[in-house]
């Protein structure tokens, strides 16, 4: 069955633009972002070009969900409550919030800026609605598309995952609704089932070019 989600996107003139506008004066970092469909490897890919690259780091989304036990707060997620959630949504703090069956989630802007003072590159991997609204408040902002060789590999990963058979079927009718924005944004990548280090390598090429890293 599929999961619909609630959208709140930022409004700007609510957030403290002085605060906002200090820590833009301060960034020396690049954002670059990678969207694609569901298990195209994004965050899998930022992990190995972190190894790669020097001066990194990561957004962190915000989560009202209950922690797993595997999970570190600030380093999977920041998790929070409902209530510290809705303050910092209603004081414009995220960029974009949503409402899912197991919480809110959200990436805070000031979070952001904060990584892009201290970091050379800062990474994200957020969905298509998501990344659409930070390049408009952040134009700079590189969104990388990460698509895979075909379908049928997302298809299995779901599957190794222990995804269930309705809810893959959900995932991969989005994921072609989603395949349709790949000529969106600047760059786009393919991540070919077993050819991961050409992907990676590919990536550091398209930074180099770009004299990112």
């Amino acid at each position: 069955m599929a999961i619909k989600d609630t959208l709140w996107i930022t409004s700007c003139a609510i957030l403290n633009t002085t605060q906002i506008s200090n820590y833009a004066n301060m960034n020396k970092g690049q954002l670059i972002l990678f969207v694609g469909p569901t298990c195209v490897g994004k965050t899998t890919l930022i992990a190995a070009l972190q190894k790669r690259l020097p001066d990194t780091g990561v957004i962190i989304s915000t989560t009202t969900r209950p922690i797993r036990p595997t999970e570190t707060d600030g380093v999977d997620y920041e998790f929070t409550t409902d209530e510290d959630f809705v303050r910092r949504r209603e004081a414009g703090e995220f960029y974009e919030a949503v409402k899912r069956p197991t919480g809110y989630y959200g990436s805070s802007r000031i979070n952001v800026h904060e990584l892009l003072e201290k970091h050379q590159v800062v990474f994200g991997a957020l969905d298509i609605e998501g990344c659409r609204i930070v390049k408009k408040l952040e134009p700079d902002t590189l969104v990388i598309f990460l698509y895979p060789g075909n379908m049928a590999d997302l298809k299995k990963r779901l599957h190794e995952r222990g995804t269930g058979d309705a809810e893959i079927t959900a995932r991969l009718t989005i994921a072609e609704e989603e395949m349709l924005s790949r000529d969106e944004f600047e760059e786009s990548l393919e991540n070919i089932d077993g050819k991961f280090e050409e992907t990676v390598e590919k990536a550091l090429a398209l930074f180099r070019a770009r004299d990112i890293a």
